[in-house]
């Protein structure tokens, strides 16, 4: 009975293959889209998962306030370890890291690493990243050493073991020597610590001093047993108020820490990553629903396209009862039809994912494989949602078609009035998903685009960022010469940091405040031509100068300093002062004592998720990163000629270069990946949902074939025909735009609360994508529509 069973619903299958191919195509495109966007998700959940102690594994964080207000952030001093250790019983070891770029020379080779991690020697306490070579109690013990990553050994080393062999590596002093002590493994993708090289601790300053401040460090620690967690951190305020005086915390300032379970940090820290950026929480969930509703509309579709062809497997319903069938031997016919389906759609499916991969690794920036799913255990899960989803596509349909009565359709009774509206509401279920997906793509590409052309404030455009070292700023005055003699040259300027995102934080008071007491400022060192490299806009004073400079930065003599401050808006409003009564008044800024000189115009130093804070400008000879002003006109000429400078003044650093406006972008990667990403699968559920559309209207065309060729013997034209096809398509098409209206206006709402600046919803969004919605439904309705209205009536009356 099995073996007929098949061959009857092979040759169903067959016989209807326009439907059957719009059903297989339908659950392939929406089993490949979850397949992918569960590569997504399950990466970001999984991550830590392979350290073997992350249960014990907390990553610290400081706050800190300054009269009120409150700032979170990664870094700690080099004290939090040590000091935490000897006091808190709770605590089994710690380790202090820093990322650091660096230039390394093997030999006459030369190669500029972004990702070298200085390590306390317990690193490979902590953490379960495999030591393959060398020992790791002592691989981190003692200056000068390094560990590189497996990946990192055979480009320097190749073969050969490099265990034993010396590296010389600059990391913004000077150059000198190291040991390679060991191969590690390199870092699984699934990581929040990153490196491809790892230096001991010991070998840097900060490693001979404890300072709270000076925060500058990741700070993990080993606990001793997983529930010590909330006891500590009930501890670490408690302590921290006995660590510094009245004075030095008075007036609503504090100092402490928190500690975040190591597994938790991705996804759920509200304070951001030192070694790659932290995920959202909250696009977990959003690709999660679009994994889901995409597979719903492909489920709908074969349930839409079942019951619609119900009448004409009524009469085969109808012999089998009068022949003994039972209820549930047709049921499990259909079931089985359903199981044939999705037995052919789950391999295409996979083919389609493996063919989609490489698009989508490059659209969610991650370098995913297709290996993963030739795992025992994976394949098992998929094998279940297969049969998942042939019993949800497949349930409904049976249980409409075995519940016929046998007597009724055999006499031509057979009424489904009740399926006919449970098809009406599914179609507008699924138009509401896409109308849904519409809207909020619209919205978040226009969030993106509000971002990418909103005036920041500064000129991004053509500004050439390079690294400095101690190399770099004995020369800095033969760089800047040398490269402005290029026409191409507007200015060159020195920096701590990009102003794309300022991340220092200091402490500034007015000369008429209490000791000890301090506003809170994100602060930037620059020279003189900084402000004109970056387009600024001063309101109030003039311009710093090479003296201004030279006054901030005299050898040995901090008492003799003299600072020339450029505050922006928000700074001086803090301090209680318009721009113009800011200039020549008295501030201090952790100790760095001078006058304001200038004021500028507020700018956005940091995401737009926050709001223009505070901020000081402030000169100093040195800096970390050079800023080259470009005019654009000859750019590749213009590189080749710094390149050429660049390599004669500085022989030992690589020209390695990046512009600013790719570093402006870094700062909404997520946002953007998740907007490519919304993009491409809200075109798949319209597209899934236009292939349930036009089996729904090819078999509803073909139901009214006669009727439609006695309308044409009438004389009807054939917009009267297209209307009377099409109208009550569109009809559910426009209720499902008036349910999906409001539930995006508040999800796209709620996504929008995370950015201080961003765009309005304004109505045309949601008209437009409800335009875009009928457009889409209409041709694809209409293409059945104009080919029936077209077609000879006497062919049309002869159908029957």
């Amino acid at each position: 009975m099995l073996r007929n069973y098949l061959k009857i619903a092979v040759r169903n299958l067959w016989r209807n293959k326009v439907f059957s191919g719009i059903n297989v195509t339908g659950l392939a495109v929406g089993l490949a889209s979850c397949l992918l966007l569960f590569m997504y998700i399950s990466h970001e959940l999984s991550y830590d998962d392979f350290q073997q102690k992350a249960d014990r594994l907390v990553r610290v964080t400081m706050e800190y306030s300054m009269e009120g207000r409150v700032a979170k952030i990664p870094e700690t001093g080099t004290k939090v370890a040590p000091e935490f250790g000897r006091h808190f019983p709770e605590i089994e070891s710690g380790v202090r890291m820093i990322n650091r770029e660096a230039v390394v020379l093997n030999g006459d080779r030369q190669f500029s690493e972004k990702r070298l991690v200085f390590a306390d020697s317990a690193f490979f306490t902590l953490f379960s990243f495999p030591l393959l070579k060398g020992n790791p109690q002592t691989a981190l013990v003692g200056p000068n050493v390094v560990v590189l990553s497996e990946t990192t050994a055979q480009k320097y080393f190749g073969a050969v073991n490099p265990v034993g062999k010396t590296l010389r590596i600059n990391t913004g002093g000077s150059f000198r020597d190291y040991a390679v002590t060991g191969v590690v493994g390199d870092c699984p993708a699934n990581s929040q610590i990153k490196y491809d090289l790892l230096a001991s601790f010991a070998t840097l300053p900060a490693a001979k001093t404890e300072e709270w401040y000076s925060s500058n460090y990741a700070t993990y620690l080993l606990l001793r047993s997983p529930g010590a967690i909330a006891p500590l951190q009930a501890k670490i305020p408690g302590f921290m108020k006995t660590q510094f005086g009245k004075d030095e915390m008075s007036a609503g300032s504090y100092l402490t820490y928190n500690l975040e379970p190591l597994r938790q940090v991705h996804l759920h820290s509200n304070v951001e990553g030192m070694f790659e950026p932290n995920g959202d929480l909250m696009y977990i969930y959003i690709f999660g629903s679009i994994a889901l509703l995409i597979l719903v509309i492909a489920c709908v579709n074969y349930v839409n396209l079942a019951t619609a062809r119900a009448v004409e497997r009524a009469q085969e319903v109808g012999v089998r009862k009068v022949m003994g069938a039972m209820q549930g031997q047709l049921f499990g016919q259909f079931i089985g039809e359903s199981v044939i389906v999705t037995s052919v759609a789950l391999p295409l499916a996979l083919l389609l994912a493996g063919l989609m991969l490489p698009l989508f690794n490059t659209l969610s920036d991650r370098q995913f494989s297709f290996d993963v799913w030739l795992r025992p255990g994976n394949l098992l899960l998929l094998l279940g949602v297969g049969a998942v989803v042939s019993l949800i596509a497949g349930s409904y349909p049976a249980l409409v078609l075995a519940r016929f009565q046998p007597i009724r359709v055999l006499k031509g009774q057979l009424k489904t009035v009740g399926a006919g509206q449970f098809r009406k509401g599914l179609i507008v279920f699924q138009f509401a998903i896409t109308a849904f997906l519409i809207t909020s793509t619209l919205l978040v590409r226009n969030q993106l685009s509000y971002i990418q052309q909103k005036k920041l404030g500064y000129t991004k455009d053509h500004v050439l960022l390079l690294p400095v070292d101690k190399q770099v700023l004995a020369k800095i005055r033969s760089i800047k010469s040398e490269f402005r003699q290029n026409a191409d040259v507007q200015q060159v300027s020195l920096a701590s940091e990009s102003p794309v995102f300022i991340n220092g934080g200091y402490g500034m008071r007015r000369a008429n405040m209490p000791d000890g007491a301090y506003k809170m400022v994100a602060g930037l060192q620059i020279d003189e031509d900084f402000i004109k490299a970056v387009g600024l806009h001063i309101l109030a004073g003039r311009d710093l100068t090479q003296t201004d400079v030279e006054q901030a930065s005299v050898p040995d003599g901090d008492s003799l300093n003299y600072y020339h401050f450029i505050p922006n808006e928000s700074a001086v409003k803090e301090l209680g002062w318009t721009p113009e009564q800011a200039i020549g008044q008295k501030i201090d800024m952790n100790g760095r004592k001078g006058e304001i000189k200038a004021v500028v115009a507020d700018f956005h130093f940091a995401s737009m998720k926050q709001k223009i804070g505070p901020l000081l400008l402030f000169p100093e000879m040195g800096g970390e990163i050079l800023l080259v002003k470009l005019s654009g006109s000859q750019l590749p000429n213009t590189l080749q000629f710094l390149e050429s400078k660049w390599r004669t003044i500085i022989p030992d650093r690589p020209f390695a270069y990046e512009f600013m406006d790719e570093e402006f972008n870094k700062l909404y990667a997520a946002e953007t990946r998740t907007g490519q990403i919304f993009s491409v699968f809200a075109c798949l559920s319209i597209f899934l949902a236009c292939l349930g559309l036009f089996g729904l209207s090819a078999y509803a065309t073909a139901q009214r074939t006669k009727e439609i060729g006695v309308r044409k013997v009438l004389g009807a034209s054939v917009a009267s025909i297209i209307t009377l096809l099409a109208k009550d398509f569109l009809k559910l098409v426009f209720i499902a735009i008036l349910i999906a209206s409001p539930l995006a206006w508040w999800a796209m709402n709620s996504w929008l609360q995370d950015f201080a600046y961003k765009i309005t919803i304004d109505w045309w969004v949601f008209a437009l994508a409800g335009l875009l919605a009928i457009g889409i439904a209409l041709l694809t309705v209409s293409f059945q529509s104009i080919r029936a209205a077209l077609m000879n009536p006497v062919k049309s009356l002869r159908s029957e």
